[in-house]
This record gives C-alpha cells, sequence and structure tokens, in this order.
C-alpha cells in the first residue's frame, strides 16, 4: 500500500459468522460482487477451508475468477445466461448454471456432451427471472425430459424476508407445494434452497440447504439480528490539517460554515473510494475512539473532519470510516441509514481502489 487508505477484512470473523449461522443446515455461500465488496477469491479459500461445497455468484466471469482461484466446490450462477452461448464458458469452467426458462434448458442440452447439472429457478413472488411457480410444474418436467439436462437443484429467492415475514411464509409454502407434487412425479433433485440469512431467524424449514450472504460477513438484515460480528473495517489516517476562522467555509459549494474558530482534518478517500456524497451532512468518523463529524460535502478523493474538539490531533492518526475504534464502532447498517439506503450497498461501494488487507489468513 501507499495511500494509508484501506479496508481490513477479519477472516477469523468470518469463519466465526459461517460457524454460528451454519449449524442447522450445509451452506450455499453467496460470494456475488466480490463477496459483497470483502473479495470473492480470498472469502471463497476461507470458506472453502472450513468446509463449505457450493458458492453463489452472480455472472459468470466471477465463477471463473474462483475457478482459476483454484476453487474446486461447486460454482452457482445466480443469473440468467444471455446469450446462450456462454453455456459454453459455464462447461469449460464446471460452473452451475440457473436455467429459467425452457429457452435456456434447451441451449444447455444441446451443447452439453453428457448430463450437465444445473439449478432451475422458481419465481415466487419476486417476479425477476424464473418460472413462475403456477406453470413451474409443466415446464421442469419438460426440462427433466432434455437429454444431457440434470437437475441437480430448484430453488427460489425471498422478496421481503427482512420486512414481510407473512408473505415469506406464503412464498415458501408455495415453494414447497411445487417441490412435493414433483417429488410425486419422480423428480427429486438433491438440492433445494430459499433462505437467506434474514428468512433463518424465522424458517422451521431451510430446505436441504441454507443460502447465507449478508451474514456471513457480519452484517445485518434487520437491528434485532444478533450472534455475528462484522468482517470488515475501511480505515485510514489524517494526511492534513488546516486551522479556520469562524465563519470560513469548507469544500465544494461552501455550505458548510464554522461556526467559531476551527482545526479541520483532511483524509485522503472519496466517493470514489465507497465515501458516500449522502454522508456529507450526518456522516462521522472515528478518531482515537471518539466521533467527529464530516465537515462540508464528501469529494471524490478526499473527506474533511471537523477535529476541532481533539485535543493535540496529529498528522497520521488513524481514521476509521467503519468499524470499531476503542469503545465505538460506527457499523455498516449506521452508514447505510444515514446515507440513505441499506448496509448491502455500503459495503459493495467500497471501490476496488481501496486495497483490502486481510487478518488471520
Amino acid at each position: 500500500m501507499i495511500r494509508p487508505t484501506y479496508c481490513r477484512i477479519d477472516l477469523d470473523r468470518l469463519k466465526t459468522n459461517y460457524r454460528r449461522i451454519s449449524r442447522k443446515k450445509p451452506v450455499i455461500a453467496v460470494v456475488k460482487a466480490g463477496a459483497y465488496g470483502h473479495g470473492a477469491v480470498e472469502v471463497s479459500r476461507a470458506l472453502e477451508a472450513e468446509g463449505v461445497k457450493i458458492f453463489a455468484v452472480a455472472l459468470i466471469e466471477e465463477g471463473i475468477e474462483l475457478r482459476k482461484a483454484g476453487i474446486k466446490g461447486s460454482i452457482l450462477i445466480g443469473g440468467s445466461i444471455y446469450p446462450f452461448a456462454n453455456f459454453k464458458e459455464v462447461i469449460k469452467y464446471r460452473l452451475t448454471p440457473t436455467i429459467a426458462s425452457l429457452d435456456s434448458g434447451r441451449a444447455l442440452a444441446q451443447m452439453a456432451r453428457s448430463p450437465y447439472p444445473s439449478h432451475i429457478k422458481v419465481d415466487t413472488g419476486m417476479n425477476r427471472i424464473g418460472f413462475g411457480y403456477r406453470g413451474a410444474y409443466d415446464n421442469i418436467v419438460k426440462l427433466s425430459k432434455m437429454k444431457n439436462l440434470k437437475i441437480e437443484g430448484i430453488y427460489t429467492h425471498f422478496s421481503c424476508a427482512d420486512t414481510d415475514r407473512k408473505l415469506t411464509l406464503t412464498q415458501a409454502e408455495n415453494f414447497r407445494k411445487l417441490i412435493k407434487k414433483l417429488k410425486a412425479s419422480g423428480i427429486s433433485p438433491k438440492i433445494l434452497h430459499a433462505s437467506n440469512t434474514a428468512a433463518q431467524t424465522f424458517m422451521r424449514d431451510t430446505f436441504t440447504h441454507f443460502r447465507p450472504g449478508l451474514g456471513l460477513y457480519g452484517l445485518k438484515p434487520f437491528r434485532s439480528y444478533i450472534g455475528v460480528l462484522p468482517v470488515m473495517s475501511f480505515l485510514s489516517r489524517i494526511v492534513y490539517i488546516r486551522k479556520i476562522k469562524r465563519r470560513e467555509r469548507v469544500s465544494y459549494g461552501g455550505d458548510w460554515k464554522a461556526d467559531r474558530d476551527s482545526f479541520i482534518a483532511t483524509l485522503p478517500a472519496g466517493y470514489a473510494d465507497g465515501i458516500r456524497r449522502e454522508l456529507s451532512k450526518g456522516g462521522e468518523v472515528l478518531i482515537r475512539g471518539r466521533r467527529f463529524p464530516i465537515a462540508g460535502r464528501v469529494c471524490m478523493d478526499m473527506t474533511m473532519i471537523d477535529v476541532t474538539d481533539l485535543p493535540s490531533v496529529g498528522i497520521g492518526d488513524e481514521a476509521v470510516f467503519m468499524g470499531g475504534q476503542g469503545k465505538e464502532e460506527i457499523s455498516a447498517s449506521q452508514i447505510a441509514d444515514t446515507a440513505g439506503t441499506i448496509n448491502y450497498e455500503i459495503c459493495c461501494g467500497i471501490s476496488s481502489r481501496v486495497p483490502r488487507v486481510y487478518t488471520n489468513l
């Protein structure tokens, strides 16, 4: 590293989270989007060492990256494959595709030289991709008769597990009825999955596998969720300190004005790194175990902090955008609340120019 801005990823915490949330069912670990910004390769290696055998990504490219990095387990592509010529890459790298239409099933069956494993996506209410559950039975029966297409798994996705338990349970029941009907017809895949981190807290049955994403990284689907530890911290250091007079303004637009003589510290990270511009009002960082407010608009590469109340502040002092310091902690959820978004987006939005430093490898 050259610039003193980086994310620290605690792999011991990742492993601890995995052990805590995987007590009941085998896990399909969701590592798409760079493992929610944590680093897909390093996270997958750590989880594979813990016994995870199936990983879920969104894109073929993400699957290829893991395979080239030496991941041996199954890698499920959760997105719809298009164009169908890309099934050649799926087969080449031994990835497991999602089949969400008869056309995609036919394309895979035509390219495969032997029964190729796939997971069938059923839409029970998300209305994104997948066979609508009312017509899914007939379509899955047709897929089951296609030469060289092996139905290894069937799954669905809950749209409101963190906000609407009743709707989630309805989705689960519709999925369960479909699986029962298919089983009666002799179609009984070995892998069935639906429940995410939030759903596991109230679902009596997570089918054969549990599909956590958020919880692995110590992120909460709702405030009362307990038992996991944040894996990522986002850190920097003060590189400049300026004393300004009362009524002087800071940053673009000049909409932050000092109400007293003040000390302003500059951190070498901005919205190009993932420090959301919405944090210009209400955002905070930790310095020496205390909270200090962001002063003025977050810039592309720099963020200014009002450190007037910090005696003997100095160049090189560590600043925490996200994570703990002393007895204080700023969580991804707290940042998301200030920015008007969700904790997923906070972690996924930290750019690739911010190095990830892994501890407890």
